[in-house]
């Protein structure tokens, strides 16, 4: 393991209430039925650019743009960091382990987020959607990310951190070593159908596994 990549929302933020006042803001101006908190969970781990459309069909740009709006407008509002996602962030940087970020947030509002954390200091890289040409699950956003970080890096170099079947999705396209966080809530077919090197609650956990993990890979 020479990088640790992580995705963001659900990952090392929690901006849950976010995404779903944003997805409600549109529903209620289309008159859709509102969503529940529940009912978003495997809905939109991936990028707007592609669940739109299925859902919105010929209006999904209008819709796109009002979630967009919506978004640009509050997303620093909701920002809240997950329990010891910066101090697992300071250990990586302690022990000199390059970090990326990977996710389906947007890219220009990935990075503000990324700035306003102050983590801009810990993350070598990091890529939204609409950076590359497809978004996760698509390889190519980690491929990207991965050249940005440092071009000598291979797939089997990088452990990959996210909390969802998108994430897992995308390890397995890219050929990367995953971790699956559940937050307490492991979903079994998850694990059977990804087989991930390590799932686990919380990011303190993690923290465990990867400095086991090292302390290892240095004997």
């Amino acid at each position: 393991m020479k990088a640790v990549f992580f995705d963001w929302d659900g990952t090392l933020v929690d901006t849950c209430g976010m995404v779903l006042d944003a997805h409600n803001h549109v529903r209620k101006i289309h008159n859709l039925p509102l969503w529940e908190a529940e009912d978003i969970f495997g809905r939109v781990s991936r990028s707007a650019r592609e669940t739109y459309p299925k859902i919105y069909g010929d209006r999904a740009a209008e819709a796109q743009k009002q979630l967009y709006e919506f978004v640009d407008k509050h997303h620093l509002e909701y920002l809240e960091v997950l329990d010891g996602a910066s101090a697992i962030l300071g250990s990586l940087a302690e022990k000199n382990i390059p970090v990326g970020v990977v996710s389906n947030k947007r890219h220009e509002v990935l990075l503000k987020e990324i700035t306003q954390l102050g983590w801009d200091r810990y993350i070598k890289a990091a890529v939204g959607a609409g950076e590359a040409e497809e978004d996760k699950p698509s390889a190519q956003p980690f491929r990207l990310a991965m050249r940005r970080v440092d071009e000598a890096l291979t797939p089997r170099d990088i452990l990959y951190v996210g909390d969802t079947e998108t994430d897992m999705l995308c390890a397995r396209n890219t050929g990367v070593e995953c971790v699956y966080i559940h937050h307490g809530n492991p979903r079994a077919v998850l694990l059977e159908t990804y087989a991930p090197s390590f799932s686990c609650a919380n990011l303190s956990e993690l923290q465990d596994y990867l400095s086991a993990s090292l302390e290892k890979k240095a004997c």
